[in-house]
């Protein structure tokens, strides 16, 4: 009788570690998927900042070039200048007087679905990846 209380004790033993090691598996796997797609929202990000940002550098040259036209046609710069920044000053109002939240709320959206499609296209390679090693083997 104690033999067989002995064997079972062993063998729960034995579950018991591989349940911890499959759980720590699990947790490490997450943690390197996790890395993964931060990493890629970060590149991702940094790419279109920098795009942003030469674009805003263009608008801001053909802005000026705007600026000194309306100058000319008007024959005063201080003047041509005031009527090319009225655009910008109006779009800035009508930003600070419109709720945030719904902007907010859109861009949260945005990023949430994106960082979701990453997931799926992520899992979705890891599962090729499995059957192709599962097929090949």
């Amino acid at each position: 009788m104690s033999g067989d209380s002995t064997h079972t004790d062993s063998g729960l033993k034995g579950l018991t570690n591989d349940v911890r090691r499959y759980i720590e598996k699990r947790f490490e796997l997450f943690a390197l998927t996790l890395g993964e797609q931060v990493s890629f929202i970060l590149a991702d990000s940094m790419q279109r900042l920098i795009g942003v940002l030469m674009l805003a550098c263009g608008l801001l040259i053909a802005w000026f070039a705007l600026s000194f036209y309306i100058s000319d046609l008007v024959d005063s710069r201080s003047l041509g200048f005031l009527l090319s920044s009225l655009p910008l000053i109006l779009a800035g109002l009508v930003f600070l007087k419109i709720k945030p939240n719904s902007i907010t709320r859109a861009i949260q959206a945005s990023i949430i679905a994106e960082v979701m499609l990453s997931f799926d296209n992520l899992e979705k390679r890891q599962k090729n990846k499995k059957e192709s090693k599962e097929n090949g083997d």
